[in-house]
């Protein structure tokens, strides 16, 4: 089978899911950009399997539209494809490949990761934006929010096609929490010297740290026992947030840089709770990451990861945004009781378990293989 997919950055999940998917099948994946500016350089990663050929769209870059490139086009017309996926759709060049498919009758699959509100909206931009999904003829699902979603703007459910979404691998998936002799070595090895520890995951670049609800977090550690250690891994803070820490005389809150995968799960084995406090994320993978690692989670209901993964009570809480009263009431409830955080930790393995890239792949190869058929 050959399956050529086209996106805006070919990021580590993104990457890592494609290669699992070259296990199965030739896949050559065109690709708007190389790097993020606002990412470390060591966030990205190299293709290891020979089944994956990643091709850099060339193009020109236009005022207010970004880059457009016609490069996925023309291998399109000279290329024989029994698969086609575009990887999302709300930039300027998927809008020209979703076009020019169209008008070709070509079946193609659009891959969406979630909706942070699957209520119907208003408004032009948003009408414009159900015209094109209605045009397309399949949609790959990384969510229940993004499936409801479409449903509630008319698209059949037979054109849905749901998998996990995810970052992590099997061997990401730890089999039991972390135990006190565990976190102790850890903290001594990490110089994290509070008895308890909360941890958050996120950069502070998106609406000046807003987006992952630090002001909320702030105010939860004011109201909480200055025994918790609150580790946010975020790279360097803003000023207001600096400035906010110092106001309140908060020195059990320490703002880390940019961590690596392993050393993340180092922190993340330290810690007892994980929280994150977004205001909207399309899905939220350090949530699935912390799960990996044995944690409680704690985030907000406008993160569709903490929506689709945590059950209230059970692995963690999901609450309102910027309710930092609730933060810290959840906190006191379940990080004081090592009985509790083990059975909670045990919980969020057992729910995250299935979520790989391995699962990932087989589920999509599943899908196309029914879909080739029928073509046949």
């Amino acid at each position: 089978m050959k399956i050529i997919v086209s996106t805006f950055l070919l990021s580590p999940t993104r990457l890592c899911w494609l290669e699992e998917l070259a296990k199965y099948a030739e896949v050559t994946v065109f690709h708007l950009c190389d790097r993020d500016k606002e990412r470390n350089d060591s966030w990205f990663l190299e293709s290891k399997n020979p089944n994956l050929k990643p091709v850099l769209m060339k193009g020109k870059k236009l005022w207010k539209l970004g880059i457009l490139s016609r490069d996925f086009i023309k291998e399109i017309k000279r290329g024989s494809y029994d698969i086609i996926i575009l990887d999302g759709y709300s930039y300027f060049t998927q809008l020209m490949n979703i076009r020019f498919l169209n008008r070709q009758k070509k079946k193609y699959f659009i891959n969406i990761d979630g909706f942070v509100d699957s209520d119907v909206k208003t408004g032009i931009k948003e009408k414009f934006k159900q015209k094109i999904l209605r045009s397309s003829p399949y949609f790959l699902c990384g969510s229940l929010s993004g499936k409801q979603y479409l449903r509630n703007i008319g698209i059949e459910e037979e054109r849905i096609f749901n998998h996990v979404f995810t970052s992590l691998y099997e061997s990401d998936i730890y089999q039991t929490p972390p135990d006190p002799a565990e976190k102790k070595a850890l903290r001594a090895k990490l110089g994290i010297s509070e008895p308890q520890v909360v941890i958050s995951v996120g950069r502070f670049t998106y609406l000046n740290g807003y987006g992952k609800g630090y002001d909320a977090l702030l105010r939860a550690a004011g109201k909480s026992s200055r025994e918790i250690g609150w580790y946010i891994i975020g790279g360097e803070p803003t000023e207001e947030f600096a400035a906010m820490k110092e106001k309140a005389g908060l020195e059990n809150v320490h703002f880390l840089d940019f961590k690596s995968k392993e050393e993340l799960k180092e922190y993340y084995r330290a810690s007892d709770v994980s929280t994150l406090m977004t205001v909207g994320d399309v899905w939220g993978l350090v949530v699935n990451e912390a799960m990996a690692c044995g944690l409680p989670v704690i985030t907000t209901d406008k993160c569709v990861a903490g929506r689709e993964l945590i059950e209230n009570g059970k692995n963690g809480f999901v609450i309102p945004v910027g309710d930092d009263d609730k933060l810290a009431g959840c906190i006191r409830e379940i990080i004081g009781n090592p009985e509790k955080l083990k059975e909670m930790g045990k919980a969020s393995l057992e729910r995250v378990r299935d979520c790989t890239f391995e699962n990932m792949a087989k589920t999509h190869i599943e899908i196309f293989r029914k879909q080739v058929e029928k073509q046949v």
